[in-house]
Parts: structure tokens; C-alpha cells; sequence
């Protein structure tokens, strides 16, 4: 009662063994075999082939060193009015001067154009909540917070990526709603639709949604490069400690530049 679209031949063995389901059964006047194995020693199974060695995971350089398009991706996260931009929900928190302090807009921008023309995935990373912020849980101040801002609510001048960095042709949109990129979102199915296990990481805040991402990302199993000049948060200190501490265990850390070269 089932089907496919192949035919398949698996090579099987049989006997000396015997197995329960070749013993009759007490009273049983079916058919079934009474076959009994003869009384020899069995002989010893055949070794098995080798099992083939497991793909080669991507390995994180000293230095970047060269980098294969095809499987990298880049991801520009929550770089929306709201995080980064004078007026936004979240301007009196310092992240519109530590932006322009990091030049973070213009550095994502050239690595996204670059990206492209090599044939990196470009995936925009944004986070978007209803009126209201139906089913975000307040059970942490960033949540509360950003409940009580009403900020990145859908549709808003908030919400909107900021002014450069907005989804081109060809690129991914990726909602969500909370730290990680990975949470509740489609980012791995889009990761896993082109093979990409490279994932540059761009964008705000760096000691929140980027060192989340990156750290999740390290344990999913890829290769995690942070461009630090193409992230801010509040300030310099903050930066400087994620970098400094957190990121450089998951990630590799760099330059826009440095990933350009790489890319080739």
C-alpha cells in the first residue's frame, strides 16, 4: 500500500541464524516453518567495511584566509530605525551614537554589496511585532522594555530597516521576536536551502542579538564570523567586551575588509 519513486536493491543475508519468528509456536497448526538450524558452530560474521569518514566541517583560520561564496551567508540583524536611529524607541539608550561611532551602517552596506556580487546569501534578520506585542513573553527587562516602547511593531517607521541597508532582490527576510536569530524563526531552513554553514554576522546590538546568534550558531555546528565594524550597541565599552570575551570564543572575529579580501 505505499509507493515511491525509485527502486532500491539492499543486499541481505540469511541463516545460519535463526530467528524467533522461525520457531512454531506451542499449539500453533499454521503453516509457519519448522525449520531448525543444524547443529554446527556458527561462523564469525564477515567484517564490515570501514563506515566512509564524516564531511569535513568548516574550520575557523587564524586569519580568515579564503572563503567559499557559495557557502556563506550574511546576516544584517535587527538593524531597524527603532535600535540604531535618532528617534527611534531606543535612541536615549546611546545606540545611535555608538552606530555612527562604529560607521556599522556604511560597513554593512559595503559587505552586503559585496556579498552579492560574489554570490553570498544576503539574509535580513528583523525584529517585528503585531500592535500590542501579542505573544511576546515579559520575562526579561528587554522584552519589558520593548513592550512598554512600543517599539518594532509591524508597519511602523520603528520597524522598517534603517535607510541602505533595506532587502534587495535576491536577498532573505527572516522574522523574529526574540535575541537570537535562530529562535522561533525560519533562519536555519533558510541556511539549510543553500548549503550555507559560513554564516557572517552583522548588525545590532553586539553583546545581544549578535553575540546570541553567533553563540547559538558555534553550537548548531557553523562557522560564525563577526566583522566587528559592522556592529554597535550602546557604547564602546559594551562592544569592546563582547568582542573581546564572548565573541572570540564562538566567532571569527574581523573586519568589512578583511571578509571582502577573503571572499575574493
Amino acid at each position: 500500500m505505499c509507493a515511491t519513486h525509485s527502486v532500491y536493491s539492499v543486499k541481505t543475508k540469511v541463516g545460519p541464524r535463526l530467528e524467533p519468528y522461525m520457531r512454531p509456536r506451542s499449539g500453533d497448526t499454521s503453516t509457519r516453518s519448522s525449520y531448525r538450524a543444524p547443529a554446527t558452530p556458527r561462523p564469525s560474521p564477515p567484517a564490515s567495511a570501514p563506515a566512509p569518514p564524516p564531511p569535513q566541517a568548516a574550520s575557523a583560520p587564524k586569519s580568515l584566509g579564503r572563503l567559499d561564496p557559495s557557502r556563506c551567508a550574511l546576516i544584517i540583524q535587527d538593524m531597524q530605525n527603532d535600535v540604531v536611529m535618532e528617534g527611534g524607541a531606543f535612541a536615549s539608550s546611546g545606540a545611535p551614537a555608538h552606530c555612527k561611532q562604529q560607521n556599522a551602517i556604511a560597513n554593512a552596506m559595503r559587505l552586503a554589496d559585496a556579498c552579492r556580487k560574489r554570490g553570498v546569501m544576503v539574509i535580513h534578520v528583523w525584529f517585528v511585532v503585531e500592535p500590542g506585542a501579542p505573544g511576546v513573553t515579559l520575562n526579561a527587562p528587554l522584552f519589558e522594555g520593548l513592550v512598554e516602547s512600543k517599539a518594532m511593531v509591524r508597519g511602523t517607521w520603528g520597524a522598517a530597516p534603517v535607510a541602505g541597508l533595506e532587502a534587495k532582490p535576491g536577498d532573505h527576510v527572516v522574522e523574529k521576536m526574540r535575541m537570537s536569530a535562530w529562535e522561533g524563526s525560519r533562519l536555519e531552513t533558510v541556511l539549510k536551502s543553500g548549503r550555507r554553514e559560513i554564516v557572517i554576522v552583522t548588525g545590532a546590538w553586539t553583546n545581544m542579538s549578535i553575540e546570541h546568534t553567533a553563540r547559538t550558531g558555534a553550537d548548531k555546528g557553523y562557522l560564525m564570523i563577526v566583522p566587528e565594524d559592522c556592529c554597535s550597541t550602546m557604547n564602546a565599552d559594551w562592544h569592546r567586551a563582547s568582542i573581546n570575551y564572548a565573541l572570540q570564543n564562538v566567532s571569527a572575529v574581523s573586519k568589512a575588509d578583511d571578509v571582502i579580501a577573503a571572499l575574493g
